[in-house]
């Protein structure tokens, strides 16, 4: 099992049919669940069971991610690939976030 982006066009436009892998499911466990308990996030653990976004909710999800990176950003050991995941997630999001496109928008 895994954690994955997956966003669809409503209205058909194909380039925004997406699977952005997030995390293994050991992964997001191990590393991603502890370190937003941590943090205090609130959406970030809730990926794991999976869950439609709207688009009005992009903004405290990418706020979530954001401080998430920069934690592992200032924290050594295993979290390149972490940051490397976390990365492509925020770009994605914040290009749903900027266009006009009606996205259905699903992590998990």
């Amino acid at each position: 099992m895994s954690v994955v982006l997956m966003t669809t066009s409503r209205q058909g436009d194909t380039r925004w049919n997406r699977l952005v892998p997030v995390a293994a499911q050991s992964t997001f466990k191990e590393m991603w669940v502890p370190a937003a308990e941590a943090l205090g996030l609130q959406w970030v653990p809730l990926f794991e069971a999976g869950f439609p976004l709207e688009r009005s909710d992009l903004p405290d999800v990418i706020r979530e991610l954001e401080a998430l990176r920069a934690w592992c950003a200032s924290s050594e050991s295993h979290r390149k690939g972490i940051l490397e995941r976390l990365d492509r997630l925020i770009d994605e999001l914040n290009e749903i976030s900027g266009s006009d496109e009606d996205i259905e928008i699903f992590i998990g």
